[in-house]
């Protein structure tokens, strides 16, 4: 069953450079700091201001992977070809697919990591870096100003997770 917990034993290993195995072992990606500051998988400054720099695909690949990272703290065993599908990704699963594509993109935004035989995700986000700041149109980079100028329990909850 997709995100069913289970033991990470019988999981090929997850390396995000190569071709995605059919099952991965999915983990929180813990950081205290972060998830102080940062804002939850289905959060709207996820949405709105994490999209243009992610892409709408790596986004809402985020918010599920995020969300049953979050929900399962021990881990959770995932069918990738079923995750894929369900996001509209389609089956494949090569170095070059959609899915993978996808993974390797919140890697490279830090969003996950692959560690040996685990993709880890991060359940909440740090407010973007300047430099992507800078990149937003004009109403997503008011709306990111007046985020970030609220105290964190007008705008968040447990986790970074909108109210």
């Amino acid at each position: 069953m997709e995100g069913a917990p289970t033991t990470p034993s019988s999981i090929e290993a997850a390396d995000c450079h190569e071709a995605i195995p059919a099952e991965a072992w999915l983990t929180p990606w813990r950081d205290e700091v972060v998830e102080s500051l940062g804002f939850g998988p289905r959060s709207m400054y996820v949405e709105m201001c994490w999209l243009p720099v992610l892409g709408p695909t790596a986004t809402w690949l985020y918010r599920r992977l995020g969300s049953w990272a979050e929900f399962n703290p021990e881990g959770t065993k995932v069918d990738v070809v079923d995750l894929a599908v369900s996001v509209g990704l389609g089956e494949s699963l090569t170095k070059n697919s959609k899915i993978n594509r996808a993974i390797e993109r919140l890697v490279r935004f830090d969003a996950a990591r692959c560690t040996g035989k685990e993709l880890q995700v991060r359940t909440a986000l740090a407010p973007l870096p300047q430099r992507h700041v800078e990149r937003l149109g004009y109403t997503t980079r008011r709306l990111h100003d007046e985020i970030l100028r609220r105290p964190p329990s007008q705008t968040t909850g447990r986790n970074g997770a909108t109210k």
